[in-house]
C-alpha cells in the first residue's frame, strides 16, 4: 500500500527560504519515494525540469500560481500561467479568497473561468485551491460549486500557510481537514462528478492520508485523488 499510497502524492516544498539545494534533495527524495509529482515554487520550474529531463527522470512538475494569497489581477494571473506552463506539467493555483470573502462570486466565476481556460489551453492540469481556513460553510458551498462547474481538474483544500487566528474565529482549523474533503465528495456528485480532490496542509502520517483518501470517495488513483505533503518520508514511513 506504501507504494500506492506514493503515487498519489506531490512531494513539496514551498518553503521561502529553500534553496537550488533542496529543491534538488526534494526531486532526488521523490524518485527514491515514487511520488506522482513534486510542487514548488515557481523561481525552481525551470531549474527543475531541467534536472529531471537530464536525469531522465519519470516525474512530472507541479508550481504554485499566485501563491499562497491568490490576490492578484485575472489577467496577471492568466500570465503567470502562460510564462509557467513552458516548464511544468501543472499548476496549484489559489482561489481570489478576498473575492470569496466580499461575496462577489461572479467575479470569484470569472477569474476561475478564465485561469481554468489558460491552462487547458496549454494542456496543464490545474488545480484550485480553495484555503478552506478562510472560508464559512456558506462560502465553501459556493466556492467549491464555482470551481467543480467551471472543470478544475482538482479542488485542493489548503495552501499550508493559512492564519491559525483568522481560521479560529471562523471556528476553523488550518490545513486538509475530512470534514471538507466529504463536503468536496459530496458537491462533486452534484456539480463535476469528474473533477480530482487534492487533500494538502499538515498532512504527516500514513493514517491521515488514508483518511482523508476514503472521505474523498475517490479511487486510489493520482488522476483522482492526491495528497500534497512535505513530511512525505514520514507519511509512507508511519
Amino acid at each position: 500500500m506504501d507504494n500506492d499510497l506514493a503515487k498519489l502524492i506531490d512531494h513539496t516544498n514551498l518553503k521561502p527560504y529553500a534553496t537550488v539545494s533542496d529543491i534538488e534533495r526534494l526531486i532526488i527524495e521523490a524518485r527514491e519515494l515514487g511520488t506522482y509529482a513534486i510542487c514548488i515554487n515557481p523561481i525552481f520550474i525551470k531549474f527543475a525540469r531541467e534536472y529531471i529531463n537530464r536525469h531522465g527522470l519519470n516525474l512530472r512538475i507541479a508550481t504554485v500560481v499566485d501563491f499562497p494569497f491568490g490576490s492578484s489581477t485575472t489577467d496577471a494571473r492568466v500570465e503567470m500561467i502562460n510564462k509557467y506552463a513552458t516548464y511544468v506539467d501543472e499548476l496549484d493555483i489559489v482561489a481570489p479568497i478576498s473575492l470569496v470573502k466580499s461575496k462577489q462570486f461572479n467575479e470569484v466565476g470569472h477569474d476561475l473561468k478564465e485561469v481554468i481556460t489558460a491552462a487547458h489551453d496549454l494542456g496543464k492540469i490545474i488545480k484550485v485551491i480553495v484555503e478552506d481556513a478562510y472560508t464559512t460553510l456558506e462560502e465553501k458551498r459556493e466556492l467549491y460549486r464555482i470551481v467543480m462547474i467551471n472543470n478544475a481538474d482538482f479542488i485542493k483544500t489548503s495552501t499550508g500557510f493559512e492564519e491559525r487566528e483568522y481560521a479560529a474565529m471562523l471556528g476553523n482549523k488550518v490545513g486538509a481537514q475530512v470534514e471538507n474533503v466529504k463536503l468536496m465528495a459530496e458537491l462533486s456528485l452534484i456539480y463535476n462528478p469528474r473533477i480530482g480532490i487534492k487533500a494538502s496542509g499538515g498532512i504527516h502520517s500514513r493514517e491521515q492520508a488514508l483518511m482523508l483518501l476514503r472521505a474523498s470517495g475517490k479511487p486510489a488513483d493520482p488522476t483522482h485523488f492526491r495528497i500534497g505533503a512535505s513530511r512525505t518520508r514520514d507519511i509512507l514511513g508511519s
